[in-house]
């Protein structure tokens, strides 16, 4: 950049980079370069002679002119309609890169349920409906959920910072900032997928069709030979009646037929039924038949260490339910064939002494079990409502379910009515 002739003019080039620093306090990079060049504009048009001998704190009192009019020593910075604290862009780099460098740690402190929640929010950015169906929820409680998620993230990033960092967080980090740095972190530490599990992802998917078209081909030419073999005996029958007319051949081409059709829809039961699915257990099944194998892996009768036991044994934040005229022992667990365990904890009735047993499911791992614990859609449905407790009787065991956010709390009481449990639950 070719200098000014007069030596006046270039001794005011001199201040340019003390004053692009001051620029950049005062109105930020995006418009340091526009108020420099205003500064200079006015400069210019004073004669040499007539400017102040100190031209650097002349020209500083120019910009604090073109700027802001005047700044007094200590003098309260009054809010403006049109400016909010978030406009100081020096305020939100700071917020952004202090965010930036705590962020991991405060992911890290959040619940297992909490980073999933976050992780499919700035990941897919799914709608409150598409959430509400991956959480077979409705889509306010989707939204709660999702608010609720997004809330514990912030307050575990301000738990790890003190004094100006966190009201510079607080105030100056927008919400949208915040989720960009989280998907970044994401993408940073959990990405890409290993090319041998993407190879092995993609043999699964190709050896399931092919066992797919496999079983179609082998029922459909079974059924086809069957039915064949049949239509041909048929025809056989059919065509002795015909040709002797003699009541004897009429009875035995009659009881051809009626074998036939007996072996023919025996035949189409077989074919359709072979495909049918084995039966399963529901949620209910479960509980009421293994309520009885509960393990206690800690002995309490305060609800809070048994709720503090879920969380660090199983990562799960589950609410202890309060049930009445009954005595807290303790949280354990219900170990499945699967491998899965389920979290419980098990009480003392006070009256009859016998054991009461609250399995503590939620969505996730009623989908992950499949056939070993199904919740029927009308079931499914009325816990989403979550409008009452639904009750069962199974023989002399009572059992309850209810909701509670994606929690599916079932107790299972023996020796109990399921109308009188009813009245003691405190969810």
């Amino acid at each position: 950049m070719p200098l000014p002739d007069s030596d006046a003019d270039r001794t005011l080039i001199h201040h340019l980079e003390a004053l692009h620093a001051l620029a950049r306090v005062l109105t930020g990079p995006e418009e340091a370069a526009t108020l420099i060049q205003t500064i200079y504009e006015q400069a210019a048009q004073v004669p040499p002679q007539q400017r102040p001998s100190d031209e650097r704190a002349w020209l500083f009192r120019l910009m604090v002119q073109a700027r802001d009019g005047t700044l007094r020593p200590g003098e309260t910075e009054e809010p403006s309609p049109d400016r909010s604290f978030t406009d100081d862009s020096f305020r939100r780099e700071v917020a952004e890169e202090t965010a930036e460098r705590r962020l991991p740690v405060a992911f890290a402190a959040c619940s297992l349920h909490e980073r999933f929640i976050l992780a499919v929010d700035v990941l897919g950015a799914p709608s409150d409906n598409i959430l509400a169906a991956a959480l077979d929820t409705s889509p306010d409680e989707a939204r709660s959920v999702r608010d609720e998620a997004r809330s514990a993230l912030r307050a575990s990033l301000r738990d790890l910072l003190r004094g100006p960092e966190r009201m510079l967080v607080d105030v100056a980090l927008p919400d949208d900032v915040l989720r960009e740095q989280l998907r970044d972190l994401l993408l940073g530490r959990f990405h890409p997928a290993p090319p041998s599990l993407q190879s092995h992802v993609v043999d699964t998917l190709e050896r399931a069709q092919e066992e797919r078209e496999e079983e179609r081909a082998s029922t459909e030419s079974t059924a086809g030979a069957g039915v064949e073999a049949i239509r041909s005996l048929m025809n056989r029958a059919v065509d002795t009646v015909r040709g002797d007319g003699s009541l004897r051949s009429v009875i035995g081409g009659l009881a051809v037929l009626l074998v036939l059709g007996a072996g023919t829809a025996g035949a189409f039961y077989l074919f359709s039924s072979a495909s049918v699915p084995s039966a399963s257990n529901s949620i209910v099944d479960l509980s009421a038949d293994r309520a009885d194998r509960v393990e206690l892996s800690l002995e309490t009768d305060t609800p809070s260490r048994a709720s503090a036991y879920a969380r660090h044994s199983f990562d799960r934040r589950v609410a202890v339910p309060e049930i009445d005229a009954a005595s807290l022992q303790g949280a354990g667990r219900l170990s499945l064939r699967s491998g899965t365990d389920v979290p419980a904890f098990l009480y003392t009735d006070d009256e009859t002494g016998s054991q009461i047993v609250a399995l503590a499911f939620n969505y996730a791992l009623v989908d992950r079990l499949g056939n070993q614990a199904t919740l029927a859609p009308n079931r499914r449905t009325k816990l989403t409502a979550n409008e009452t407790l639904l009750s069962e009787q199974r023989g002399d065991r009572a059992i309850l379910l209810w909701r509670q956010r994606d929690d599916i709390l079932v107790v299972v009481a023996p020796g109990l009515r399921a109308d009188a449990l009813r009245t003691r639950i405190r969810p």
